[in-house]
């Protein structure tokens, strides 16, 4: 592996030493030690996040006409049993396992209009591709605000079911 050490810095509040390491491929992730002193990474966290973050920028894009700034983020557990040996999953393969730790967040240039239509269309994408996450939608011009918890992606099937699920900003 051709990876790079872009930094290291020490955690005074853990007494450790934690580095940034960059992948070959471009992908920035952390390595540090456990409390055993076991040596642990976020590589696969940092692979699923450049994944969605890719996808669903350029899926929204398609659909809105515009950039949107996409965040995502995924924690993953040891305990929750994943291992990959020589190649990291597609976060398609681990996303039922990971959907209550992992969440995106798009902040577009949706239609004044049509957004509820923009945001579903986006979101059955989403299912589609097994990108399971809590999903929020935020409009840059409009008080446009909805939290889906990625329990109930599936659950809306138009623009109606979003309803339960729009916040109100002041």
């Amino acid at each position: 592996m051709n990876w790079k050490i872009d930094s290291i810095d020490y955690d005074f509040k853990n007494d450790k030493f934690i580095a940034n390491v960059i992948s070959d491929s471009g992908i920035s992730f952390l390595v540090d030690e456990d409390y055993y002193g076991k040596m642990m990474d976020n590589y696969a966290s940092s692979v699923w996040r450049d994944e969605l973050k890719k996808a669903v920028t350029q899926k929204t894009k398609e659909v809105t006409g515009s950039d949107a700034e996409v965040i995502v983020n995924v924690n993953l557990i040891r305990e929750y049993g994943i291992t990959y040996h020589d190649k990291v999953p597609s976060y398609s393969m681990v996303s039922q396992k990971l959907s209550s730790e992992a969440s995106i967040y798009i902040k577009g240039n949706f239609s004044t209009i049509h957004y509820l239509q923009e945001m579903l269309e986006i979101k059955q994408w989403i299912v589609e591709k097994k990108y399971d996450a809590s999903l929020t939608f935020k409009s840059e011009k409009e008080k446009i605000y909805f939290a889906i918890p990625a329990e109930d992606l599936k659950k809306i099937k138009s623009v109606d079911d979003f309803k339960p699920y729009w916040l109100q900003i002041n």
